[in-house]
């Protein structure tokens, strides 16, 4: 018997069912999830069949929203930067810029505003290039949210308008139902309940119109809050219930957990203490599942609130510490600037307390405690707080007598944490400096070309270097190299450097095995690069920069070369200032050796050689 493979099928006709098989998905995937997966399942058949790698990815991007749907934002990512990648090798502009919209919607819905804000704004670019008019309304919609969810209700409204303003004289469609959602939201937040109201009537007359099932538990959960805040509780939980009715038939965790939390609060405003109590901790067991921090944190922040009215310290304590412990980034704008001071002091006296805490066998427990009260515990236990500054203040007293004492004994000891505090220093300067210096070259851009939508960029750059400084506080190497290792982690940082097209730059590797390097020394041959392009992006005036990484059996070479202005070696300290310290510092680390040339108008290179042991 001779068997045959079945024959490919026509490009033409290939392309025909990919694309229907697309618009059936695009028609069900809120109104039918199970049928719209139906479709998913026959895009991906068909393409992987005929090899189609452009349907394989169309039909990943598709299951990415599916799992968006279902509240799953960490799978939905995965598949959705599994289908960019193909769309970005094949320059497919629209297919990109839809990606970058999800992307950002799933960023947006795990509370990373700063990614969130990014891919938006990525996508708006390319929307505004190619004219989409309802694909620009929704990207301004979603930049609303961003700014809503980080309570600047001007810029919020301004962006809801621009978008509510484009689908007036649009016909019908699914995109208006999350544009009207979200005008619902920012009329509640300024507490202007009929219209908020209105928005919300009008959402879910478009929902039966489309068939838009899914999507109407966000307008019942919009009007329920309304109707708490006019202190109509017994309404505002009839419309809670409808929500949660739906948001349970589609499995959606996080709207659930949201859900659950404002019908807790009904029912605390009502005075029925047990079943607010239920409904906060059903809130944290969905939110938990969707992995939606912001809403595990508010949650318990409000369960510690009603066990403190309720005379239960012991219960309303531990409610207060997870809701710390949870490690959001998302902050209120009305308090930005005192948070971010406090808590870039916190992370730095954290470290230190660590440092000490291992040196003379601190308990990790009372340091960490007494540290997250001086920052958290100021609106919520105003006695708390006064009795934890004091016994902040006595404990260091204790540990500074202590460190003395320890540093009379034994040198290597001081040594060891000298270098260790010198070494946080140096990376909040190198990490804030990479990003900063991103920031700059984005400004700079504002000028040649009048955007807002680059002040925006910058600001999100800015959200990154406040992750920057919170994972080095807990001691941690970047996330980059975690995960991929040092050649990736330089790659990455060429990269974006690279995009803002005013410095380009150019790695080889050669000969280097990264086993040869531990996680420190890895960290420190990254930041001295990242040290070296950012001179270069400060004082060079360059607009070429060549990276070049070796190793033979003995030791590791190191090359940093740009065609900038050059200077006085002499001058060096005055030219690089704290910049060559630290590359100097990180050099002497890793026992090599750095030397530099330059001359003025003929550019710098920076050698650094590290002996292999």
């Amino acid at each position: 018997m001779v068997s045959c493979k079945q024959a490919p099928i026509p490009v033409n006709e290939l392309h025909q069912q990919v694309d229907y098989f697309n618009r059936q998905f695009i028609s069900y995937q809120k109104v039918d999830i199970q049928k719209a997966e139906l479709y998913i399942d026959s895009l991906n058949l068909v393409s992987e069949k005929n090899n189609y790698a452009l349907g394989i990815s169309i039909s990943k991007l598709n299951h990415g929203i599916i799992e968006q749907l279902k509240g799953n934002y960490s799978i939905a990512i995965k598949e959705i930067e599994l289908a960019l990648e193909v769309f970005e090798n094949e320059n497919n502009d629209s297919l990109i810029a839809r990606s970058y919209a999800l992307m950002g919607s799933s960023y947006w819905q795990i509370s990373d505003y700063g990614k969130a804000m990014q891919y938006f704004l990525d996508a708006l670019k390319i929307y505004e290039q190619l004219n989409y008019k309802n694909e620009i309304a929704s990207s301004y919609n979603s930049i609303s949210m961003v700014y809503q969810s980080k309570y600047q209700l001007a810029l919020a409204e301004e962006y809801a308008k621009k978008s509510f303003d484009m689908i007036t004289t649009q016909k019908p469609n699914t995109s208006q139902l999350s544009i009207y959602h979200n005008m619902a939201n920012i009329y509640g937040m300024q507490a202007k309940y009929s219209d908020a109201l209105k928005m919300d009537s009008i959402g879910l007359v478009l929902c039966n119109q489309l068939n838009a099932q899914y999507s109407k538990s966000m307008f019942y959960d919009n009007m329920s809050n309304c109707y708490y805040y006019s202190n109509e509780f017994d309404k505002s939980i009839e419309y809670h219930s409808k929500a949660i009715s739906i948001d349970s038939i589609f499995n959606n965790k996080k709207q659930l957990g949201d859900s659950y939390c404002n019908l807790g609060a009904v029912y605390e405003a009502k005075k029925e203490t047990d079943n607010a109590i239920k409904y906060y901790l059903k809130s944290i067991e969905n939110c938990k599942a969707a992995d939606y921090k912001l809403g595990v944190k508010n949650a318990y922040q409000l369960l510690a609130t009603l066990y403190s009215s309720i005379h239960q310290p012991e219960l309303a304590y531990q409610a207060l510490l997870n809701s710390i412990s949870i490690k959001d980034s998302i902050i209120n704008e009305k308090t930005e600037n005192k948070i971010v001071e406090l808590r870039t002091l916190y992370e730095m006296e954290k470290k230190q307390q660590q440092i000490i805490q291992q040196n003379l066998k601190i308990s990790r427990r009372n340091i960490l405690i007494g540290t997250l009260f001086v920052i958290f515990i100021l609106s919520i236990f105003t006695y708390v707080l006064l009795i934890n500054r004091y016994k902040l203040k006595q404990d260091k007293k204790l540990q500074i007598e202590l460190f003395k004492e320890e540093e009379k004994r034994t040198l290597a000891i001081l040594e060891s944490e000298e270098n260790e505090r010198q070494r946080i220093a140096r990376e909040l300067h190198d990490g804030v400096g990479q990003l900063l210096s991103a920031t700059k070259l984005n400004l700079s851009a504002v000028y040649s070309n009048t955007s807002n939508l680059k002040i925006l960029q910058s600001l999100t750059v800015l959200d990154e270097s406040i992750k920057e400084i919170r994972n080095i506080s807990h001691n941690l190497l970047p996330d980059v190299l975690l995960k991929y290792g040092l050649i990736s982690a330089i790659d990455k940082f060429v990269q974006k450097i690279n995009q803002t097209n005013q410095l380009n730059v150019q790695f080889e590797c050669n000969g280097f095995e990264e086993s040869s390097l531990n996680n420190t020394e890895k960290l420190m041959m990254y930041r001295i690069i990242q040290e070296s392009v950012n001179n270069t992006i400060k004082y060079a005036h360059a607009n070429e920069v060549m990276i070049q990484l070796s190793a033979d059996e003995r030791e590791i070479s190191l090359m940093v070369q740009d065609n900038g202005k050059g200077f006085d070696i002499k001058n060096i300290n005055t030219n690089s200032g704290i910049g060559f310290k630290n590359m100097q510092l990180r050099t002497e680390f890793l026992k090599g050796k750095i030397d530099i040339e330059s001359s003025i108008n003929n550019g710098t290179t920076i050698f650094i050689e590290i002996p292999l042991t």
